[in-house]
């Protein structure tokens, strides 16, 4: 549980830090990688850990604006 707290916070000091940045959709799932990629993995350079995130946030990134089309899509949707 500690750990977990210590994460969030580790993430929310770097969201307000870097706020311009793609930190701001820095999840705990890219924390994970992150170590993933610093102890033993199949993530060998920081370049290929860089790319693997990024492709995640353009995922999510997608994920969302397919959700809001369908949302404005759906009859009675508010404006």
């Amino acid at each position: 549980m500690a750990l977990v707290m210590i994460a969030l916070m580790f993430l929310a000091k770097e969201r307000l830090v870097h706020r311009e940045s793609t930190a701001s959709m820095l999840s705990c799932h890219d924390l994970i990688d992150i170590l993933r990629h610093k102890l033993p993995s199949k993530v060998r350079t920081d370049d290929g850990l860089v790319a693997m995130i990024e492709d995640r946030h353009r995922r999510r990134l997608e994920a969302m604006q397919s959700a809001y089309r369908k949302q404005a899509q759906t009859p009675g949707a508010s404006n």
